[in-house]
């Protein structure tokens, strides 16, 4: 049921892309329409999950400070990626992005003692030399401002974090607290911190569309996040981020060849290949 799982979660997150494309394409306001996802996901996880027992579990402090925590880390990551793309290039973001794995690997390997095998470390290894494969080429021309070379590397350790926390909830967590329940805290918070922001800038009010997109965004959000959490109940971390990542990526290639007209070049391709090797050794 692991890979089930994990294969759940690469589908519906290969959907957040595809929302998130069709809004670029329609110049919506993303953190608009991020709030509105926030929402929609809070409320689907409260109202499918029984919460009758909730004040008796003693570790709700905690989870609900680390809830925050990561709600806060996750819209602050994709806007510190919209940034990043306009200031940095797509290369560079995501790059540091995808790289940002190595968190959860090495927090299943040596904090939680999760086993390893020679297959499983050569897997990893491919895993980061085809995902710098895979990134778009970085123009010659382009120079990255030095006051913006923060962004990949805040990109890099918030992403890194975020992959991280859903690893510790499973670990941590997961007796006390349904994936529902923790998710519903999480999103409560990312939806917290978006309103917060728009209030600031005047721009709390919604267009038809990004209403829209914002419900449909909220749906495929909240059972990608689901569903990699259940995949961490059944497979250890040091396989299930790398092969999402990787999964993500490899999938996500050829729907923009396909439906996008995107055009990888050769360096791409010998990463697409690298990586379906990885996720075999991964896997096996």
């Amino acid at each position: 049921m692991g890979f089930l799982f994990l294969a759940l979660s690469a589908i519906f997150s290969l959907s957040v892309a595809q929302v998130l494309k069709f809004i670029e394409i329609r110049s919506l306001r993303v953190l608009n329409v991020l709030v509105i996802n926030y929402l929609v996901a809070v409320l689907i996880s409260l109202f499918s999950t029984d919460w009758s027992g909730i004040s008796e579990q003693t570790g709700i402090i905690p989870i609900l400070l680390h809830s925050a925590i990561l709600g806060v880390l996750f819209i602050a990551n994709f806007l510190i990626y919209s940034k990043s793309i306009d200031k940095n290039g797509m290369g560079i973001s995501i790059a540091a992005m995808r790289m940002s794995l190595v968190f959860p690997i090495l927090l299943s390997l040596i904090i939680y003692n999760e086993d390893f095998s020679r297959g499983l470390i050569i897997g990893i290894i491919l895993t980061f030399a085809s995902l710098f494969l895979l990134v778009p080429s970085i123009k010659k021309d382009r120079r990255v401002q030095l006051k913006f070379a923060v962004l990949p590397i805040l990109l890099f350790i918030i992403s890194g974090l975020t992959d991280s926390g859903l690893k510790i909830f499973e670990r941590e967590f997961s007796v006390l607290f349904n994936e529902s329940q923790f998710l519903s805290g999480l999103f409560f918070f990312a939806f917290l911190t978006g309103t917060v922001i728009l209030f600031a800038r005047n721009q709390l009010n919604f267009k038809w569309k990004e209403l829209i997109y914002g419900t449909i965004l909220g749906i495929v959000n909240l059972y990608s996040s689901y569903f990699i959490l259940m995949a961490l109940k059944e497979l250890p971390g040091s396989v299930v981020f790398p092969v999402a990542n990787l999964g993500i990526v490899f999938v996500g290639t050829f729907i923009g060849v396909i439906f996008w007209k995107d055009r990888p070049d050769k360096k791409q391709w010998a990463g697409l290949a690298l990586a379906s090797i990885s996720i075999f050794l991964l896997v096996s």
